[in-house]
This record gives C-alpha cells, sequence and structure tokens, in this order.
C-alpha cells in the first residue's frame, strides 16, 4: 500500500510540477531561459518550489532542452505540442512512479517567475493544513495561480485526455476549491510577450 509522504512534523509533503515544456512562439524564444535577475525563469520556479518544502521538483521539458543545472527531475514531455496538460500529466506520472505518494501537487508554469515566495509558502501551508481541497491563491478579487491539486484528484487529472483541459474538472469538485487571499500581483500576470518581458524589467 502507498503511504503519504510526510515531513518531520508529520504534515503531508506538496510535490511539485514545473512546467516547461512550450514552445513560446508568442515571446520568441524559450520562456524557461529568459532571465529574471541572475536566474533563468525556469530557475526561479524550481527555487520557488523548494524553498517552500517542496519535494520532489519535476521539470517537464518537451520543445526545448534545459541544460542547466536545476535542483530537480527534468523529463520530457514527447507530446507537448498537445498542451500544457499533457505535460502535466507527464510530470504526474513521474511523481506516481515514486514509492510514496504526495499529499498534493503544486503546479507552476514559467512564465511567472516574479512571485513572491511568501505567496507560494502560504499556498503550501494551507495545502498542508488542508490536504484534500484545491488550493488558489486570489488576489484583488481573482483567482490566479498556481494551484495545488490533492492528491485524491490527481489520477482523474492524469484520466483526462492530454489534449483537454482541466477546469471541467474544477467544476465538477468545485466544493473542493479553497481560495487564498494574497497581495502578489504576479498571480495574475501571464508574461507571453516580448512588451511583458520589457514591463518585467
Amino acid at each position: 500500500m502507498r503511504h503519504v509522504l510526510r515531513d518531520s512534523r508529520g504534515a503531508g509533503v506538496i510535490a511539485a510540477v514545473v512546467l516547461a515544456a512550450g514552445a513560446s512562439t508568442r515571446m520568441g524564444r524559450p520562456k524557461a531561459l529568459l532571465r529574471h535577475g541572475e536566474r533563468s525563469f525556469v530557475a526561479c520556479a524550481v527555487e520557488l518550489a523548494a524553498a517552500a518544502g517542496c519535494a520532489p521538483i519535476v521539470v517537464v521539458v518537451g520543445a526545448q532542452p534545459i541544460h542547466e543545472p536545476l535542483a530537480a527531475t527534468l523529463v520530457h514531455n514527447e507530446t507537448w505540442p498537445l498542451g500544457q496538460l499533457s505535460s502535466l500529466q507527464r510530470g504526474l506520472a513521474a511523481i506516481a512512479a515514486a514509492e510514496a505518494t504526495p499529499a498534493g501537487v503544486l503546479v507552476l508554469t514559467v512564465d511567472r517567475p516574479h512571485l513572491r515566495p511568501t505567496t507560494i509558502a502560504a499556498l503550501v501551508d494551507a495545502a498542508r493544513a488542508a490536504p484534500d481541497c484545491v488550493w488558489q491563491p486570489e488576489h484583488a478579487g481573482q483567482r490566479g495561480h498556481p494551484l495545488i491539486w490533492p492528491a485524491a484528484l490527481l489520477p482523474a487529472l492524469r484520466a483526462l485526455p492530454p489534449h483537454g483541459d482541466p477546469r471541467p474538472l474544477l467544476r465538477e469538485h468545485a466544493a473542493l476549491r479553497r481560495s487564498l487571499a494574497v497581495d502578489d500581483p504576479a498571480t495574475l500576470d501571464n508574461l507571453d510577450h516580448p512588451a511583458d518581458l520589457a514591463r518585467l524589467r
């Protein structure tokens, strides 16, 4: 029987999947390799997850290889053109291959390197306190990203069509959704175009 990963305090451990497989066509160059300060976007995402105590951390690559050393497991998604869900499923499969099951999975994209570490830490703490819920940050009355999916919904996520959309699953389990109020505009901010990158800098 698979057991739930727990930390030294007995709290459930939250794993993390960093989605870095897309072609970044709107940006015109791979977003994962762009720089935010002294670090790449993908390194920022990994560091956010690590600082919040997430383990394991899986980075899913696809269109572009990532050669820089990261404190994470890199897996390749051959079906990345199908969309983000296929990459998430590849990351979840890598986590499921372990002997233990995390209490939940934090899903980070590489286009929010400016998220505050306190936001991720608070979100992870909320998920540890109520691990059966889907956790999402809320800023200025709007739900944002990243999400934390509970262990109970991971099989349903993996069973969705890889070209599909997880939002119907969220609606089906609306009673499990929880919002955490945060003072972090980055939770609503996608960096998709060169102008967005200029604004960040």
